[in-house]
């Protein structure tokens, strides 16, 4: 199953993305693929965070607007929540010793363990997560 960054979610959205129209394209993919797919409800919020945005976007996108795009997600039939389950925690903590992140990679280190806990694959442009040899990846 597959399970979508933060990023992936905002350049699909946003039409002034330069990754919006490949983004856009590889996530209906996914979402119409007959599959089962993920969706992690702390991604939704973060797209949610960043889209509304003024400091972020000189037009930010309104609230009903970007409610609607996450609504479009977690209503899909085919998607599913992924949230963190028993030993989400140990993975992250393991996590946290190998690698030592700092700062803002501590989130990247909360969906690879997210990701992992739950066998997804973890689709993002962030080259970041090239560094946990334990996650499935896929990078667009």
């Amino acid at each position: 199953m597959e399970l979508f960054d933060v990023n992936i979610y905002i350049y699909a959205h946003r039409e002034d993305s330069p990754n919006h129209d490949f983004c856009l394209k590889r996530l209906e993919s996914s979402m119409n693929s007959g599959k089962l797919f993920g969706y992690a409800p702390l991604a939704l919020s973060g797209f949610l965070r960043i889209t509304t945005h003024p400091k972020i976007f000189k037009t930010p996108t309104d609230l009903d607007t970007s409610m609607n795009f996450m609504r479009f997600i977690t209503e899909h039939p085919a998607g599913i929540a992924v949230t963190p389950g028993r030993s989400h925690w140990s993975i992250f903590t393991h996590l946290c010793h190998r690698y030592k992140p700092k700062g803002n990679l501590i989130p990247d280190v909360y969906f690879a363990a997210l990701a992992i806990e739950s066998d997804c694959t973890w689709v993002t442009t962030d080259r970041d997560f090239s560094r946990f040899s334990e996650l499935k990846l896929e990078l667009i």
